[in-house]
């Protein structure tokens, strides 16, 4: 009797040290070799899809860990995560109530944690960069159940240039994420090569560079922030 009720005293005392540990995490695996990559020649710009060599900008994996009241928000590359102006990162994990972001270039970054229908946004100004992987911790700000957890990256031949002076190359985890069509219609041909040539119509298909003005907006946001500390 004394064995059942010592074995009873134990097992409720694991089930409360597991409860006070609760861990969820929601993963996207993505695999490597799907870089895009943008190019504008005379007056036609175009897609080239399935692109390798890339690897600082090859996203492998986007994931969103919840422990206690932690929020761990990572982006992992099939490289290593650049110091550079001309590669960026960003990962986004949305919740029914609360939006969780970061972003990373040249050698700094920022994450923001905000609450649907107003109020203060929470900044995280210290970014962890390990080798491949990128991550921010946020405090839980409300219901954790995951909406969207997705991720890209990007990198320029030129930051500040307009889409007809510049080639970049992006990826997108999921593939879902991708900001234009994969499916050549109109002039658009070369889809079965993985290739998108968008004729004149180039200006609604060239996600990257309309994204430019937010990130300086965000910088912006995060100096502020700095001083008033």
């Amino acid at each position: 009797m004394k064995r059942l009720k010592y074995a009873i005293v134990c097992s409720a005392l694991f089930l409360l040290i597991g409860a006070s540990f609760t861990v969820a995490a929601e993963t996207i695996t993505d695999l490597t070799g799907d870089v895009w990559h943008w190019t504008y020649t005379g007056t036609a710009g175009s897609w080239a899809g399935n692109v390798g060599g890339k690897p600082n900008i090859d996203i492998t994996q986007v994931s969103a860990t919840v422990n206690g009241n932690d929020l761990t928000l990572s982006l992992t590359v099939a490289g290593t995560i650049q110091y550079s102006a001309k590669e960026w990162y960003w990962a986004y994990y949305n919740t029914t109530d609360t939006t969780y972001s970061m972003w990373w270039y040249n050698g700094t970054g920022v994450g923001i944690a905000s609450k649907q229908g107003g109020g203060v946004p929470e900044f995280v100004q210290n970014l962890t960069v390990s080798g491949n992987t990128i991550s921010a911790v946020f405090k839980v700000l409300g219901d954790t159940s995951k909406v969207e957890l997705w991720g890209w990256a990007a990198e320029y031949t030129t930051i500040g240039a307009t889409q007809t002076t510049n080639e970049w190359w992006g990826d997108w985890a999921p593939n879902s994420k991708i900001p234009f069509s994969t499916t050549p219609t109109g002039n658009n041909t070369g889809e079965n090569n993985g290739n998108n040539t968008d004729g004149n119509n180039s200006g609604t298909k060239t996600p990257g560079f309309e994204v430019l003005p937010l990130i300086a907006a965000v910088a912006i946001a995060a100096v502020l922030l700095r001083r008033r500390r």
